[in-house]
């Protein structure tokens, strides 16, 4: 709801009539928002809800003459596409708003809080199933401090209960839907066979079609990550030596949207900070929930284009600017 009330809302209040295409998962939402702005007075003549796949619904809009602009939330593969489709166009050059996906990491160094640290590790990679585009996915744990913080994961992941997403007793309910269940599958049973398992959630028989158990697996490099996994599957890494190194890894994945730091040390967060190619840091709290209009939401590389959804600069996307110059001492 966040997502699609923010685009739609931002692209009306520039000026502009708006084509809008919600994720086919969840029609059901943006349906009774479009409502609601119509209740509210809203002209139905700016604002058209289309309905269907993003194959043949959302390729059409994108490729139709009278798309002026196109903001998109989604994948990184898709974002691509339809960058490609607008480039290839003969029309206008018409601009893009991209967010997409993130590899988000966490620093953890050695004078971290370990119960701090799984406190703000269950929130990030776990809620929502992880179905995030900030949640966490590569825990890199400085290996002084290493043990101690796998042992509470093991003992966090137990406590996790699976179920219904309406009941209060829920820690972690369904992904969105059979494509992206039997996708993470493939990933946990690749990882069963390259990686360390660390521990996994209890998962009840009756929810193994629709949900994925939260787990952990310990990698031994860091570029054994190539894409999104957006599910609650968690990547742990033990690192040593310099931190700025480390940084430097994560920002040759190429991805940056989100990074979380672990420290009591205020100036290692602040240089971190600085070297890091990511739009949001977070330090040592979880990495998911920015507020609008306090904390701006967007990142770079394989992330997105900016600007930051909900920051000052974002409405002018949206606008399209012109200059009138009048020579008033010609008027005679």
């Amino acid at each position: 709801m966040a997502i699609f009330a923010g685009q739609v809302a931002a692209t009306l209040v520039a000026g502009n009539c708006v084509a809008a295409k919600p994720a086919e998962q969840t029609p059901g939402v943006a349906q009774a928002f479009v409502e609601l702005l119509f209740e509210a007075g809203l002209p139905r003549s700016v604002l058209a809800l289309q309905h269907g796949p993003g194959e043949t619904v959302g390729a059409a809009l994108v490729a139709h003459p009278a798309t002026a602009g196109v903001c998109f939330t989604g994948s990184t593969q898709v974002a691509k596409l339809i960058q490609r489709t607008l480039a290839a166009s003969d029309g206008p050059i018409v601009p893009l708003i991209a967010e997409t996906g993130g590899l988000n990491a966490m620093i953890v160094d050695s004078s971290a809080l370990p119960e701090q640290v799984i406190d703000a590790v269950v929130q990030s990679a776990f809620r929502s199933a992880g179905q995030r585009c900030s949640a966490l996915r590569l825990l890199c744990v400085h290996e002084g401090i290493a043990e101690p913080v796998i042992d509470m994961l093991r003992g966090a992941l137990a406590e996790l209960r699976l179920g219904d997403a309406a009941a209060y007793a829920t820690d972690v309910g369904p992904v969105i839907d059979a494509p992206a269940h039997a996708h993470l599958s493939q990933h946990v049973a690749r990882l069963q066979a390259s990686a360390t398992l660390i521990a996994s959630s209890p998962l009840p028989a009756r929810h193994a079609a629709t949900h994925i158990a939260p787990v952990a697996f310990e990698i031994s490099r860091i570029d054994a990550l190539r894409e999104e996994v957006f599910g609650p599957v968690l990547h742990v890494l033990r690192w040593r030596g310099e931190v700025d190194a480390l940084v430097a890894q994560i920002n040759a994945l190429g991805y940056g949207l989100t990074l979380g730091v672990q420290t009591r040390i205020d100036s290692r967060a602040l240089r971190i900070a600085a070297n890091a190619r990511v739009g949001n840091v977070y330090v040592n709290r979880n990495m998911i929930g920015a507020v609008v209009g306090v904390q701006p939401f967007g990142g770079e590389g394989l992330s997105g284009t900016g600007p930051k959804a909900g920051g000052p600069h974002y409405l002018y996307r949206f606008c399209a600017e012109q200059t009138l110059t009048i020579n008033t001492a010609a008027a005679g």
